[in-house]
């Protein structure tokens, strides 16, 4: 039980630390798509990180080869990611209309989730990682619900795009810690 729990929290830092941006980008594209179409262009979103979960997953696989200590060194990744976040905190998030566009950008700019979720599934190993996995997913389904709650709220929105810019190079840092810390780094270098 202890392992799912410790799962379920590694889950919900990467779904945090990875996805905060991405919220506020949907659900501002929600306010310029026809009510009509938000279904399409939500299970599209779905869709997106489902293909960065299970790409994450396979790399992290296939990288078995390589000694988990090593796949640490991956935490550059978010730590790059907080300095380029911070350095572009004052500008806009891109908004993203139509389920192929939310589709192909998700997946497109999925770099960032696949960057982090890559050595953290590594690190879990199977049952671990489908559980970590699940929770990314479980809380994508929820936040694309929510978003489609508050797209009848742009102040919300638009309070969320300018501070997820600000929020996100503290995110990255921490999910470098955990990268380090899952991956046995601190062992590797004493």
């Amino acid at each position: 039980m202890h392992d799912v729990i410790v799962a379920i929290a590694i889950g919900m830092g990467a779904f945090l630390g990875t996805m905060i941006d991405n919220f506020f980008a949907f659900a501002a594209q929600l306010t310029l798509t026809e009510p009509k179409r938000f279904r399409r262009v939500s299970y599209a979103h779905v869709i997106g990180v489902l293909v960065l979960i299970i790409g994450s997953a396979a790399v992290g696989s296939a990288l078995n080869f390589i000694s988990l200590e090593w796949i640490g060194f991956l935490a550059v990744a978010p730590l790059a990611l907080a300095w380029h976040g911070w350095r572009h905190r004052n500008e806009l998030a891109p908004q993203r209309r139509g389920a192929t566009t939310t589709f192909l950008v998700t997946v497109g700019l999925g770099g960032d989730n696949i960057a982090i979720w890559i050595p953290i599934l590594r690190a879990q190993g199977v049952l671990r990682g489908i559980t970590v996995a699940l929770t990314i997913l479980v809380l994508d389904i929820g936040a694309v619900g929510l978003a489609r709650y508050l797209v009848q709220r742009p102040s919300v929105i638009q309070f969320g795009q300018r501070w997820s810019l600000t929020l996100m190079p503290p995110l990255y840092c921490g999910l470098a810690v955990l990268i380090v810390w899952q991956c046995r780094w601190f062992s590797f270098l004493g």
